[in-house]
């Protein structure tokens, strides 16, 4: 099981031990003795699947199928789209956001969560992209505008 242990924590930090104990609530400590095959009861196998319901726990105590159940590996790619979703519904609004909002924004990012702003101030910034798309394009129609003009005067010249 130990053997199965270090492919979890490889998909799930990439190798990090430290990084995966921490994740879990243990300690490097009991993560090694976990890996050396001590100590490797009930209790770190029901911590593992509570935590990453996506693995399978056949998988995991018998070594049978695959690492991850594709139905609750579908429900988290579904989940992490609505994040990254959620993240650039929110992007849009960097250039009106201040700079402690601006930091919020980025920590969260770093953090993989979604950050959260007040539904009020959300509504301010959305009222101000509207009005800054507004403004550009009325500036566009009236470079259209002028651009048309000088096109049938220079027309006109010609003939």
């Amino acid at each position: 099981m130990n053997n199965r242990l270090q492919e979890i924590i490889k998909y799930k930090t990439g190798g990090r031990q430290n990084d995966f104990a921490a994740a879990m609530g243990w300690t490097p400590q009991y993560l090694t003795k976990l890996l050396k095959g001590e100590n490797f009861g009930i209790t770190p196998v029901k911590t593992l699947l509570e935590k990453l319901p996506e693995i399978n726990a056949r998988w995991l105590l018998l070594g049978q199928g695959e690492m991850l159940e594709m139905g609750k590996l579908f429900s988290l790619q579904r989940e992490a789209f609505a994040q990254v979703q959620s993240i650039l519904d929110l992007e849009r609004f960097i250039p009106f956001m201040c700079p402690d909002e601006l930091r919020e924004f980025e920590e969260a990012v770093a953090d993989s969560r979604v950050p959260v702003f007040n539904p009020a101030r959300i509504a301010a910034w959305d009222r101000q992209l509207k009005e800054r798309r507004e403004e550009q394009e009325a500036i566009f129609n009236a470079a259209q505008a002028k651009s048309k003009e000088l096109c049938r005067q220079r027309t006109a010249k010609k003939l």
